[in-house]
C-alpha cells in the first residue's frame, strides 16, 4: 500500500445522553493510502459520521490517535488542527453549503482566501479546479442557477 495519508489507532468515542454513555466507536482503527477510494457504509447510528469527525478533526476522540499525514493530531491545541485540517482535509458534504450571493468561482476562491492565498492566485487555482470537475462553463453562475450535483462539485 502507497502512503497512508489518514491512520486512525485504536479511536473511541462515547457520547452522553442524560445518564446514559453511548459507546459509538470502540477501538477503531483504519489506515487509507493516497489515492485510495474508501465508501463508508452502515445502518443509521452505527457511526459513520462520528468516524467522518473523527477523521476530519472536527471532533476529538475520547482514546487513541488520528495521523494526518503520519502526524499525530491528539495533542495538537483547537488552532493547530483547525490550521492542519484547513490546508490537508477537504469535505464534500451531501448538503452543498455554498454562498448563494457568491459565484462558483467566488465560492472556490474564498476558502482559499482565508487560508492566506493571494486573491490572484486564488483565482487561478479556482479556475483550474472548476475545470478539473467539468464545470468552467458554469464558474459564473450562482448556486442558484447550478444543478445538485454541480453544486456539490463546486
Amino acid at each position: 500500500m502507497s502512503e497512508a495519508v489518514l491512520s486512525l489507532e485504536r479511536v473511541t468515542r462515547t457520547y452522553r445522553q442524560g445518564s446514559e454513555r453511548l459507546h459509538v466507536l470502540s477501538g477503531v482503527d483504519l489506515v487509507l493510502g493516497r489515492g485510495e477510494i474508501v465508501a463508508l457504509v452502515g445502518p443509521s447510528g452505527a457511526g459513520k459520521s462520528t468516524l467522518l469527525h473523527q477523521s476530519g478533526l472536527l471532533e476529538r476522540p475520547d482514546g487513541g490517535e488520528v495521523r494526518i499525514l503520519g502526524r499525530p493530531t491528539a495533542k495538537l491545541g483547537d488552532v493547530e488542527r483547525t490550521r492542519l485540517r484547513r490546508e490537508t482535509i477537504g469535505f464534500v458534504y451531501q448538503f452543498h453549503h455554498l454562498l448563494a450571493d457568491f459565484t462558483a468561482e467566488e465560492n472556490v476562491v474564498l476558502p482559499q482566501m482565508l487560508a492566506g492565498t493571494a486573491r490572484r492566485a486564488a483565482r487561478v487555482r479556482a479556475a483550474e479546479l472548476l475545470a478539473q470537475v467539468g464545470l468552467s462553463e458554469r464558474q459564473a453562475h450562482r448556486p442558484g442557477k447550478l444543478s445538485g450535483g454541480e453544486q456539490q462539485r463546486v
